[in-house]
C-alpha cells in the first residue's frame, strides 16, 4: 500500500472516499518568458485554465504588450492570477533586474520556468552585450535566467526549454548536422572568420542545438550537485507558421510566400505544428503529472524524442556550459550549480 493511502486510512478515509478525494494542489507560480503571443502565450492560457492555484507571470520584453497579454488571458480563462515583468533577453543587465524584481513581488513559490522566447532574423544583429542576438537570446539569455532561478525553485520544480527539430533541419536545407564546437564562433561570429551565407543560416539551428546540450547539462547538474528536485526538459513545438516567429524586417510581401513555404516543409517532414497545439502540448509538460521526474528528456507533441547524434554529446554539453557562464559572467554566489 502506498504511504500517501495510509496517511489518508489514518485520517478516516475509507478505500471507497479515498477513490474519489481530489487532492489539493498547493499555490505555485509558472515563469513564461515571450509569454504574450503566440506559443507562450498559448501555453500560459493552458496552465491558467488548469487551476485557479497557478500564479502565471509572463516575462516578457515590450511591457505593453505583456500588461495588455495579462488582461487578455485574465479574461478569457477567469483566473486573476496572471501578471507580468519586464525582461529583456538580449541584456544581461535586464535578466539580473528581472531576477531581482521577481524576489521583491508576493506570489506563489516558483515551480516552473518556462523558456519560450526566442526569434530568428534574417540578418547579422547583435545584444546589447555584444553576442550574436540569436545565440544570445535563444541561449545565453535562457541560461542565466535559469541559473538566477534555480535557487527559489520548490522541489519537484519544472524547468522547460523550449528548443525545435531545427537543432536538426532537413538535409534539402542544411547538409551538415549542426555540431557544436565553441561559443566564442556563436556569440562572436565576425571575429571568427568571414560570414558567409551559411554561417548565418547555421545561428538558428546552433541556438536551438545549445538550448537541447543545456537542458542535459544543467538536468545532469542538478542530480549530482545539489538534493534540489527538479527536472530540466527541452520541447520541440515543430513548425509554426501561426506565430509572428519572422523578424517584423521582412517585407509584406515576402511573409506569406516564406509562410507557405515553411508549412509545406512542415507536412513534409513531419512536424507540423501550431501555437494552439503546441501550446496545449508545452503546458502539460509543467502541469501534467506524468512528466513528474522525468529529466533530461527532448519531447514532441508530449511524447520523447529522439534528437540529433551532436545534440547528445555529453563532452559539447559541459563546453557549452562553461564556457557561457563566462560569457554570461555568471558568478558562483548567482547559482547553486558549478560553472566549471
Amino acid at each position: 500500500m502506498k504511504m500517501e493511502t495510509v496517511v489518508f486510512f489514518a485520517q478516516g478515509l475509507t478505500k471507497k472516499k479515498y477513490r474519489g478525494y481530489k487532492f489539493k494542489m498547493e499555490k505555485r507560480t509558472v515563469v513564461i518568458t515571450g509569454g504574450n503571443s503566440g506559443l507562450g502565450y498559448q501555453c500560459a492560457k493552458n496552465i491558467a485554465l488548469k487551476s485557479k492555484n497557478y500564479t502565471v507571470v509572463l516575462a516578457c520584453r515590450n511591457k505593453n504588450k505583456a500588461v495588455a497579454a495579462s488582461e487578455s488571458l485574465r479574461n478569457e480563462t477567469g483566473n486573476p492570477n496572471i501578471y507580468s515583468l519586464e525582461l529583456d533577453l538580449a541584456s544581461l543587465a535586464s535578466v539580473r533586474e528581472f531576477h531581482n524584481s521577481f524576489k521583491q513581488e508576493n506570489y506563489p513559490p516558483l515551480f516552473s520556468l518556462v523558456c519560450n522566447a526566442g526569434f530568428n532574423l534574417p540578418a547579422l544583429a547583435y545584444t546589447k552585450d555584444g553576442f550574436e542576438a540569436t545565440f544570445g537570446v535563444c541561449h545565453l539569455g535562457h541560461y542565466l535566467l535559469a541559473n538566477l532561478m534555480l535557487p527559489q525553485m520548490m522541489n519537484n520544480g519544472r524547468i522547460i526549454f523550449v528548443s525545435s527539430d531545427m537543432h536538426n533541419p532537413p538535409k534539402v536545407i542544411y547538409p551538415t548536422t549542426p555540431a557544436f564546437k565553441n561559443s566564442m564562433e556563436l556569440a562572436y561570429p565576425e571575429k571568427n572568420g568571414k560570414i558567409t551565407t551559411k554561417s548565418l543560416m547555421m545561428r538558428y539551428p546552433m541556438a536551438k542545438l545549445s538550448n537541447i546540450l543545456c537542458t542535459r547539462e544543467m538536468a545532469s547538474r542538478i542530480g549530482n550537485e545539489t538534493k534540489k528536485h527538479v527536472t530540466v526538459n527541452a520541447f520541440n513545438p515543430g513548425l509554426m507558421t501561426d506565430t509572428n516567429f519572422m523578424s517584423p524586417n521582412i517585407s509584406k510581401i515576402l511573409r506569406p510566400i516564406i509562410a507557405g513555404f515553411a508549412t509545406l516543409l512542415s507536412y513534409v517532414i513531419n512536424q507540423h505544428g501550431s501555437s494552439t497545439e503546441s501550446g496545449k502540448h508545452l503546458a502539460g509538460l509543467v502541469t501534467e503529472q506524468q512528466y513528474e521526474g522525468a529529466t533530461g528528456k527532448y519531447y514532441f507533441r508530449g511524447k520523447e524524442e529522439k534528437t540529433s547524434k551532436p545534440a547528445q554529446d555529453k563532452a559539447a554539453a559541459k563546453k557549452l556550459w562553461i564556457e557561457s557562464a563566462e560569457l554570461v559572467q555568471l558568478k558562483q554566489d548567482e547559482t547553486i550549480l558549478s560553472r566549471k
